[in-house]
């Protein structure tokens, strides 16, 4: 077995402490198992001998760490919370699982924990599900519940964002997942303090991160709205890809997705409920966004079917989903409760700091028809656009993306004039003396008179060189005869 992974086939046994589990199938794939994969392991979902459903994690090898074993039992001191029965967990080690490792080595600090019924609040924006307005209502409601009892006893998650956090629509109960990195005074600091994900991340935890009481502050603050928000079919329809907003205009005052989220809070809900999001979305640190208690106060004030009404009706959503409720219709509630907002504080911050807070006063409505928001900046674009006028970002038109252009074809040859007459072939005078000739070639005639015949004479002075030279070696040859001839004579 590979120490790195875990490789498993649907309805293979696997034996912990000594009771037996089997893989689960997933729901949606027949033959292949539930598996999924997360930012530091793996969860495989279990059945246990009594049906009830169980998840085994296993990190990767950067994240499997003894101090594993110390969260484990400091989260059990928040098991009984509501929201947090990740904290019901097993962890195994080499000396209380040593068996099990031995066979799956990938399992090292692994664990055991129940299995969360519900869909990832990534999965609700990612596919478009479409959600009725209590529903909405109810989901923040318990959301900032949770949250809120966390802050109160100086407790954070830490990385409150659409993929940690579990949602069962059926009766609204929510769910935090990923606990490892949770902050509490006594919890061990993580390999990695968590700074935020795309989409939820405050500018000053890039920086300092958000392992802090406070850290919560504005990743919960965005979600609580994206749930409410999320009831609007405008939401729906300019939302960016796997979240709300795009992560380029995090904390920007201009941005229009900022401004119709606070529009729809505004009209749809309450006025409170859009200066809390309007504070945190100012803020220039995570204490000077609002309380989450203040959000839960300010949630609770409200009314699951007040003055009910149609949804105000807009294009149909992307990816639309079959789980999402038809027949439904949502409502205007309205919260007349006063509510004490914390407004950034004028103080100086060594984190990056948005832009200067426009007065918090109802802003004039946005007309957005004929407009697509690029999922990269979130610039406002015309529908006729395919690549965003400020970034670049490809956005599309719901057409496909053009093919490059073709290299330019060359021009067809010119058709042959036969107006003119082609000339015949003239006559060639020859020159006989071959002496003089050394080469001769026909080329065209400049005037359009046909061929002519070009020759190039032989120099004289090769000639005369050629002579000298013959006779230089003739004169040789006698003179040495002759001296052979004088040398015999001699002898005899």
């Amino acid at each position: 077995m590979s120490r790195a992974h875990l490789r498993v086939e649907v309805n293979q046994s696997l034996s912990i402490g000594g009771i037996g589990y089997r893989v689960a199938e997933h729901p949606a794939l027949a033959g292949i198992p539930y598996v999924q994969r997360g930012g530091r392991g793996f969860v495989i979902q279990l059945i246990a001998p009594n049906a009830d459903r169980m998840a085994l994690k296993y990190f990767k090898l950067k994240y499997r760490v003894p101090s594993l074993v110390k969260v484990a039992e400091a989260l059990r001191q928040f098991a009984d919370l509501k929201g947090l029965r990740a904290a019901q967990r097993t962890v195994f080690t080499q000396q209380t699982h040593a068996e099990l490792i031995a066979k799956y080595p990938a399992l090292d600090y692994g664990m055991l924990m129940p299995w969360l019924p519900g869909v990832t609040w990534y999965d609700v924006i990612n596919m478009r599900i479409a959600i009725a307005t209590a529903e909405g209502v109810r989901l923040a409601r318990n959301f900032a519940a949770i949250m809120a009892s966390l802050e109160a006893r100086q407790v954070a998650h830490g990385d409150i964002a659409g993929a940690n956090v579990l949602v069962d629509r059926h009766n609204g109960q929510v769910e935090l997942v990923d606990i490892e990195e949770m902050y509490a005074p006594n919890m061990p600091t993580p390999v990695e303090l968590p700074i935020g994900q795309d989409g939820y991340q405050h500018l000053a935890s890039r920086q300092n991160g958000q392992w802090c009481a406070e850290g919560d502050r504005f990743g919960a603050a965005i979600l609580i709205a994206e749930m409410l928000g999320w009831t609007h079919p405008k939401i729906r329809q300019f939302s960016a890809d796997e979240h709300y907003f795009a992560a380029a205009e995090m904390q920007d005052a201009t941005s229009t997705r900022y401004q119709l989220l606070r529009e729809v809070l505004a009209e749809r809900f309450s006025p409170q409920l859009a200066e809390l999001l309007h504070a945190a979305w100012h803020s220039r640190s995570l204490a000077d966004c609002p309380p989450l208690a203040e959000w839960q106060q300010a949630l609770e004030s409200l009314s699951e079917s007040a003055s009910a009404q149609p949804e105000a009706t807009s294009a149909p959503p992307a990816r639309p989903s079959p789980s999402a409720p038809s027949g439904e219709t949502g409502g205007v509630i309205s919260g007349r409760r006063a509510i004490t907002v914390h407004l950034p504080s004028e103080t100086g911050e060594t984190a990056a700091k948005p832009a200067t807070a426009p007065p918090s006063q109802p802003a004039s409505r946005l007309q957005l028809e004929g407009v697509k928001l690029c999922r990269n900046c979130g610039a406002a674009n015309s529908v006729k656009e395919q690549f965003c006028t400020r970034c670049g970002f490809y956005i599309g038109t719901g057409a496909r993306r053009p093919p490059p252009k073709p290299a330019p074809t060359p021009p067809p040859p010119s058709p042959i004039s036969l107006s003119k007459p082609v000339p015949p072939p003239q006559a060639v005078t020859l020159n006989r003396n071959l002496n003089e000739i050394i080469t001769a070639r026909r080329v065209g005639d400049p005037k359009g008179g046909g061929m002519m015949r070009v020759e190039s004479a032989k120099p004289q002075s090769e000639t005369a060189e050629a002579n000298v030279g013959s006779t230089i070696v003739i004169g040789i040859v006698i003179g040495l005869l002759m001296m052979i001839v004088v040398i015999i004579l001699a002898a005899g």
